[in-house]
């Protein structure tokens, strides 16, 4: 398990274990607290009902019933303690309350009295039995004697001796409270600093100063943060040198292959030009002009090769708006002098990127198809839907299947012999696919023999 995962984990069980406890220990000592206090109330029903029944036992002896009731009439306002007395009939005698229904056997119930706000509460309470129902024989007679407790003074009083106990309980709950707002909120502090550090080093700032977290598991997460940045920038670096050596390596190379070559040209230009030729030696100032131009293109493909390559590099891509459908024309201009190609359209489509770039990719799909095709029916078509599509599609000797993978690699050739014939370098379609790749979008390829073949240049709208 990951130390962040064990971190959170830990945490998070510390706080529930910590809040059972509390609440466990909370209602422990309600519970407790309620069962203790209801014993000692009816301890002391049961000294009451002892002293009443002395008093009760000794006026009935004497038939003094008019004492009886003043006895009775000295608890009236005693909102706490009340009994009273019945014969053997079940008919009262004597109350110290309105309370005037007659007992049913022992079982007397205490009526239900509800509080607006604790009626859950006293409903705890309930089956707690505060009175008592003692019976007394006095000369031959039977009496039934019914002491009782007030139970709105016992819960009245249960809630108030809790009063201190609901109060710690509430505040236990709002520490908890503080407690998972201020770690929440000090590690959501330490992240969001930390992610804002991230942010600039992926746009490229580097030199961005992390700042490290008091908090120890994002101080970690922060030192190895600076640490692979500090690599992320050091091979950065390296390979930024690297790639300008390899640039500058396929440029100056490229104009030394260019000077010999121009060199070797005019030579023969001159020798054709002074002297008279025979058949063989046409021939073979023939093949040293088609074989210079051959090195001449394949020389002006690596550079712009080369030149895509560092493009891509550039986080900053010289990007303007323009008009495909004109930059479609101007390709077919450039590469079709006396072919007819059809270019269909539904719209004028504006796009963003580098306009000589993706002139040079349409030039290097319609050479290939002219080249290759065999047929002279080709065609572009420009559709602007969810996404724009652009497809050069010719309907010639097409390309075997296993050859279609394979198409966008370097110096890759179906049919080795007839390219070297037509003049290609084996790298025009690498060429562009290296474009599509800068402008991020997508190239697909379908053919089938004998039947036609379709390139298409998928660019998404957003």
């Amino acid at each position: 398990m990951k130390k962040r995962d064990l971190f959170w984990l830990n945490r998070i069980l510390l706080i529930l274990f910590t809040g059972l406890i509390f609440i466990g220990i909370s209602i422990f000592n309600i519970v407790q607290f309620n069962n203790t206090y209801i014993q000692e109330e009816k301890n002391e029903l049961e000294i009451y009902g002892k002293q009443v029944e002395y008093t009760v036992s000794s006026l009935l002896r004497n038939n003094n019933i008019n004492e009886l009731k003043n006895y009775a009439y000295i608890f009236k306002n005693n909102k706490e303690f009340s009994f009273r007395l019945f014969d053997k009939n079940k008919n009262l005698i004597v109350t110290t309350s309105d309370n005037k229904k007659s007992i049913k056997k022992n079982d007397i119930r205490i009526g239900k009295k509800k509080f607006d706000i604790w009626d859950l509460y006293i409903e705890s309470f309930s089956n707690k039995s505060l009175e008592k129902v003692n019976e007394i024989k006095i000369n031959n007679q039977n009496y039934y004697l019914e002491v009782s407790i007030s139970q709105e003074f016992v819960i009245t009083s249960i809630i108030k001796a809790q009063e201190k106990i609901i109060i710690l309980f509430i505040f236990g709950i709002l520490c908890l409270i503080l407690a998972l707002i201020h770690i929440f909120y000090s590690i959501r502090s330490s992240f969001n600093t930390l992610e804002d550090s991230v942010v600039k080093i992926a746009r490229g700032e580097f030199d961005t100063v992390i700042k490290q977290p008091k908090n120890s598991l994002l101080n970690e997460l922060s030192l190895a943060i600076i640490r692979m940045t500090n690599k992320l920038k050091n091979q950065i670096e390296r390979l930024t040198q690297l790639e300008k050596y390899r640039s500058d390596f396929v440029t100056n190379i490229s104009h030394e292959i260019k000077t010999p070559i121009t060199a070797i040209n005019s030579a023969v230009e001159l020798i054709e030009e002074n002297s008279k030729t025979n058949e063989l030696q046409k021939e073979c100032f023939d093949i040293i002009k088609t074989q210079t131009t051959t090195i001449n293109n394949l020389v002006g493909d690596m550079l712009a090769l080369s030149e895509i390559d560092l493009e891509k590099t550039n986080e900053h891509k010289n990007f303007k708006v323009f008009n495909l459908n004109n930059a479609i024309k101007e390709a077919i201009d450039n590469v079709t002098v006396g072919f007819d190609i059809k270019f269909n359209s539904n719209k004028d489509v504006e796009i963003l990127g580098v306009e000589n770039l993706v002139i040079t990719a349409i030039s290097n799909l319609l050479s290939n198809a002219i080249r290759y095709s065999e047929c002279n029916n080709i065609e572009i078509n420009l559709i602007q839907d969810k996404n724009i599509i652009l497809e050069v599609k010719d309907y010639g000797v097409g390309i075997p299947e296993e050859h279609l993978p394979r198409l966008f690699e370097r110096f890759y050739r179906v049919d080795k012999t007839r390219s070297r014939k037509n003049g290609g370098t084996g790298l025009g379609l690498a060429i562009v696919k290296h474009i599509v790749e800068l402008h991020n979008w997508k190239i697909e390829v379908e053919s089938e023999v004998n039947q036609y073949t379709s390139f298409k240049i998928i660019i998404q709208t957003y």
